[in-house]
């Protein structure tokens, strides 16, 4: 049996999308705008579904647009950022086990600096690789941070520029 592509289910009864709220079926059937999918032309009436998905959103106000841009925006940041996360390599070392306890069992990734330097810190290369028993350790440890902070800028500095860039792109000076 056919039905409506307007026809949704909520709640186990049934809901039209048109009229925006529960009807009965035969209610459904005395419509005068039902449309049924068919084999032949469901992908036309999917698209159909979804352009006019698209014209009530720019249709309801500009603060669902602004939100619709926004979203949007936060979706292809979030693809940026998984990108970037999936490329992290570490200037330090290129073995494929931990900097502390040499183990090869659950290994991530530690990124130096962290907070709003944290991409920049995948991008430089400036990660390191631990187990999680180390990375739980020592993630919060003030001395451990500090000393990969300077080796961070020491390498930066010998290898990308100078401090004054390293100033502008991490906001901060560990050497000092």
């Amino acid at each position: 049996m056919n039905y409506c592509i307007h026809l949704r289910k909520r709640k186990n009864k049934p809901y039209c999308k048109l009229l925006n709220k529960e009807i009965t079926l035969s209610q459904c059937q005395e419509c005068a705008s039902k449309k049924y999918k068919t084999k032949n032309n469901q992908n036309s009436v999917y698209k159909i579904r979804n352009a006019q998905k698209n014209k009530k959103n720019v249709q309801n106000s500009k603060i669902d647009a602004k939100f619709a841009q926004k979203l949007q925006k936060m979706k292809l940041k979030s693809k940026k950022q998984a990108k970037k996360e999936k490329e992290r390599y570490s200037v330090f070392t290129t073995d494929d086990k931990c900097m502390i306890c040499n183990s090869k069992h659950y290994l991530t990734w530690n990124e130096i600096f962290r907070g709003r330097n944290r991409s920049n810190s995948m991008k430089y290369g400036f990660c390191l690789r631990m187990c999680l028993t180390c990375h739980e350790l020592y993630q919060e440890d003030v001395f451990f941070n500090d000393t990969w902070h300077k080796k961070a800028q020491i390498y930066f500095e010998e290898h990308y520029g100078t401090r004054n860039d390293f100033i502008i792109i991490f906001r901060r000076n560990y050497l000092e």
